[in-house]
């Protein structure tokens, strides 16, 4: 007794066609869509009672940080950018061998929320939610540093 196999592709060329229009699609379907990212920067500025100047790179902030902080003295440390995907963290390291992670929650139209950590020796000293505008930014009083203490200016986009 003879048994026939049937091919549901008869035709080659019609199950060559049919691979290709699949493999063509699924890049473009929301499975394989990239998340969306946040640029991130952090800039480090540090505040102290010692001396009375203010570092030309925070010359703009100058207002608002001696509204907020009451400190003679400002400096820029440092300043970093991470790009980070939407659920994904970066880390940007800081002064005392601390780590800052941010995490971008959620994108929503203009609206980004990112979530911040604070790390030192290993443990959570800092865990915050921010709510920016795209480009917008925020000011967060940090830990003690140096007779002073370090300030974060963060912003995202």
């Amino acid at each position: 007794m003879m048994t026939t196999r049937v091919d549901p592709f008869p035709v080659k060329p019609f199950r060559t066609l049919f691979l290709l229009l699949l493999i063509s699609i699924l890049p473009h379907s929301p499975a394989f869509a990239s998340a969306p990212s946040v640029t991130v920067e952090v800039g480090v500025a540090h505040a102290s009672n010692e001396g009375s100047t203010i570092d030309p790179a925070l010359s703009k902030l100058k207002s608002k940080l001696q509204e907020m902080f009451k400190y003679s003295s400002y400096k820029m440390l440092d300043r970093q950018k991470r790009t980070i995907a939407v659920g994904g963290t970066g880390e940007i390291p800081l002064p005392g061998n601390r780590i800052l992670k941010a995490t971008p929650a959620s994108v929503d139209g203009n609206k980004i929320k990112l979530d911040v950590q604070i790390i030192e020796g290993g443990k959570n000293r800092l865990t915050t939610s921010l709510g920016l505008n795209k480009g917008g930014m925020v000011l967060v009083g940090g830990p003690a540093w140096q007779n002073g203490v370090l300030i974060l200016v963060i912003s995202a986009e």
